[in-house]
């Protein structure tokens, strides 16, 4: 999953028939005067959005974000029940809860300032020739403050069954290449304001303020070289290009100037032989600039990057000139969100992968998932699947081959709802009453050394990299499974209560997208067992690529904020699972109206209910700042378009609310006929 008259509260902002606690549909509040035929995201959602404002510590708002607040609240007053009446000393939950409290404790924070950091600032200062760079470096990846680049550790694409070692492109301050290089207005105001804001976190750390201003400037020219050796984001899309297996030995030889072997060495990882290199020409630039670049600016840049990566979790005044460029400037925040949930975004960072977040989550399912929604929401997946095994077998375009491969995959997709069988084990976590930065320290420490274990181990395919506290799903490729935590399986996305319109058009949607993603173009190059190969006919491959460059030239075409358009094939495997999610959700909908047909609610057929409640789960505000975030650097398309784009692909919709085609559809040359 990877949203203005009054400021509302949760309650209210749901809005009348859209409670808390059950899923309904808005049905006073949809815009009598639009034709849904015409602009039914607007019919839809036009009265909310002009009712509601975007909360001022918030940079988007809509119906994930209210669910998301809610189980904020949800994990506050347990967090605080549970500081009260501690859980066992030396137990994952204790831990936790003692890293929420160090984060409580402002006055700590102050008394403590930067002390824990010093470490840090020594071996930055070491820092000589690359040799020692190498070892600052791995230093500092070991504790997750990642200049240069960043090492991680991974399934082989190629080889699923095991665990391969990978590096990539990082060591940027802007969220993404681009940032650095395009020249409109807007981009170029950014970049300067970026340099003031370096330069103000080192007069903060001890500069005086020319000094700062000189490397603020060193340490965006480095930063602009490194960028120009990045993949584009759409690059980084193709799996092919970013798998790059190789010998350790030939990387000292592909990229010269940097101690590669030494650097892993210094990591802990000194019996490494292979890894994947996930951008070759990025790391090249990388050494020759370890070699090319004197000493003093590396130290410059390593010092900024160890301030931005702690600034959340310093004093006060590193905090607010963080939040005023990186929430302010790039996502249009106009305030702070209250402290108990800046602890949680740090605790569980933005997709509950970070290195607590699992231990957060076991005190969160305690309270929030009742059985009776896993037993629903695993009828509503099973449902679903077999809907797109139908499509599967009636496609005219796929050769039986392919289609049993297919079928194959489909049938091998593993499912994860809820939680973890198995929690993580934190027994070795050095997280507890200490300075919040020292433990936010100590969880990545924590996090790079289970990482590192996992090397010549067979792979866990019961390990969730997404916490279950998280408002969210994702399809893992590799392990060919999907996973839907708890969080998101909560009204109004998905209600056990709720009738099966209402339930399909939410949840349902979002479970036919994880699906599809198996099946997106870049799903499609990983076979049933998670290994990249292709597993196509050259003939289907190529109808394949014709039928999704539709998809590409129809989002192409879709303007947002600053006249900004959607970046078609950044998003296209969002926008792919999007258009067949939906389809395949919709098709599994009218097979449960077979067995059980509650016929007109509210006047409105459950066709009409199943379209409405799609649209009415996508309702969202975004900030112009965080619309062209957005645009440009994610994956998926800004909410809007996740509705339209689909609907005008389906004459199901058109009929629902009696449209003319003409009008409701795409021509029949040019929509979207992949599942």
């Amino acid at each position: 999953m990877t949203k203005r008259l009054a400021r509302t509260t949760l309650a209210a902002a749901l809005l009348a028939g859209m409670s808390a606690t059950n899923a309904s549909l808005d049905v006073p509040g949809f815009a009598k005067d639009v034709d849904p035929c015409s602009d039914f995201y607007a019919y839809v959602n036009r009265t909310w959005m002009q009712r509601t404002e975007i909360p001022a510590d918030r940079a988007t708002w809509g119906t994930g974000t209210m669910l998301s607040q809610r189980n904020e609240q949800l994990i506050r007053e347990t967090l605080e029940a549970a500081i009260k009446s501690p859980p066992p000393e030396g137990s994952a939950k204790r831990k936790v809860v003692d890293y929420y409290a160090s984060g409580l404790d402002r006055d700590g924070i102050e008394r403590t300032g930067v002390k824990p950091l010093q470490p840090f600032m020594a071996s930055i200062a070491t820092v000589k020739d690359a040799r020692s760079l190498a070892a600052t470096l791995a230093f500092l990846h070991s504790a997750g403050i990642n200049p240069g680049f960043a090492f991680g550790v991974t399934q082989d694409a190629k080889q699923s069954t095991r665990y391969v070692a990978e590096i990539v492109q990082g060591g940027l301050g802007m969220p993404e290449r681009d940032y650095y290089f395009k020249d409109d207005a807007r981009s170029q105001e950014q970049r300067e304001a970026y340099k003031r804001h370096v330069a103000a976190m080192l007069v903060l750390a001890g500069d005086d303020a020319a000094a700062a201003a000189k490397s603020a400037d060193t340490i965006f020219a480095l930063e602009s070289e490194l960028a120009k050796a990045s993949m584009t984001a759409v690059e980084r899309r193709d799996d092919e290009k970013t798998y790059n297996l190789t010998k350790l030995d030939a990387l000292a030889a592909q990229a010269p100037g940097f101690p590669w072997r030494a650097y892993f060495d210094a990591l802990g990882a000194k019996n490494l032989a292979e890894l994947n290199i996930g951008q070759p020409l990025f790391m090249k630039r990388f050494a020759e600039l370890a070699g090319e670049r004197p000493a003093a600016e590396w130290r410059t840049y390593l010092r900024w990057h160890l301030l931005k990566a702690t600034a959340s979790k310093l004093p006060k005044a590193f905090e607010d000139e963080a939040f005023a460029f990186n929430d302010g400037v790039l996502n249009g925040l106009k305030s702070a969100p209250e402290r108990h949930r800046k602890l949680l975004i740090i605790i569980n960072g933005p997709y509950g992968s970070e290195p607590m977040a699992q231990a957060l989550g076991q005190l969160y399912v305690e309270r929030a998932f009742p059985p009776e929604s896993k037993a629903r929401a695993d009828a509503i997946i099973t449902n679903v699947k077999a809907a797109l095994g139908d499509r599967l077998r009636d496609l005219d375009w796929m050769s039986p081959t392919t289609r049993q491969r297919a079928l194959e995959k489909l049938d091998a997709i593993a499912v994860k709802i809820g939680y973890p069988d198995k929690w993580r084990d934190y027994s070795s976590a050095n997280v507890g009453k200490a300075p919040f930065v020292q433990n936010w320290i100590e969880a990545n420490r924590f996090e790079h050394r289970r990482e590192l274990a996992k090397l010549g181990k067979p792979v866990d395919r019961g390990d969730w990299w997404m916490a279950p506290q998280m408002v969210n799903a994702y399809y893992n490729p590799s392990l060919n499974e999907i996973v839907f935590p708890a969080a998101i399986l909560q009204p109004p996305m998905f209600d056990a209560k709720a009738d099966d319109a209402l339930n399909y058009g939410g949840i349902g949607m979002v479970i036919g997208h994880e699906i599809t993603h198996g099946f997106d173009d870049g799903g499609r190059k990983f076979d049933a067992q998670g290994n990249m190969r292709d597993w196509w006919t050259a003939e289907d491959a190529s109808r394949y690529v014709a039928r999704a460059k539709l998809v590409e030239q129809q989002y192409n075409a879709y303007e947002g904020v600053d006249g900004l358009k959607v970046n078609g094939a950044l998003t296209l495997g969002e926008n792919i699972s999007d258009v067949g999610g939906l389809k395949i959700a919709y098709l599994a909908h009218q097979k449960a109206l077979q067995k059980s047909n509650p016929g007109k609610i509210d006047g409105l057929t459950p066709e009409q209910r199943f379209f409405l409640a799609y649209a009415q789960s996508w309702r969202r505000l975004d900030r112009p700042e965080r619309e062209r975030l957005i645009i440009q650097t994610d994956g998926h398309s800004p909410a809007r378009f996740r509705v339209k784009g689909p609907i005008v692909n389906m004459p199901e919709f058109a009929k629902a609310f009696s449209c003319d085609p003409d009008k409701a559809l795409r021509a029949q040359s040019e929509r979207v006929n992949i599942w």
